[in-house]
């Protein structure tokens, strides 16, 4: 028997064995389940209740990655209208559900705002009453879309 042969019977054989041990490995748990993933942001949306919820971007995302995801859960996720205004319930902190820093939390529900606005308007303000409708917050997506440079 050629020795090829040999070598590819045992490489067959050794990948079997492993694949059956993998299969019976259970992963480790990463932690609370996101129940929604925005893939142009990379952001992950934990529900809090039906209009409630919580945005956690990757690390160093700006402003417009938070808005961008919370108009497209709302959008496809709650049913809300392009009318709808989202509102910042929480500004950025630690997440409640995984942990995460820099986590926003966002409602459908109004909420006033404790100060006034400023004269100059920061874009991306998350201070708890700051809001955009949700067409206007599903526009600063274009800010996050990859530049091509050819």
């Amino acid at each position: 028997m050629p020795i090829s042969s040999v070598f590819n019977r045992l490489a067959c054989t050794a990948l079997i064995g492993l694949s059956g041990l993998a299969a019976c490995t259970e992963l480790p748990s990463t932690g609370a389940q996101a129940d929604f993933y925005a893939p142009r942001t990379q952001a992950r949306v934990y529900a809090l209740d039906a209009r409630s919820f919580e945005v956690v971007p990757q690390i160093g995302a700006n402003g417009a990655s938070y808005w961008c995801t919370a108009a497209d859960f709302a959008r496809r996720r709650l049913g809300a209208g392009w009318s709808q205004m989202i509102y910042v319930q929480k500004g950025r902190a630690d997440s409640v559900v995984s942990g995460r820093i820099d986590a926003v939390t966002f409602t459908l529900d109004e909420i006033p705002r404790a100060e006034g606005y400023p004269l100059i308007r920061r874009a991306y303000g998350f201070k708890p009453g700051d809001a955009f409708s949700l067409s206007t917050a599903e526009g600063f997506c274009h800010e996050v879309e990859p530049l091509l440079f050819f």
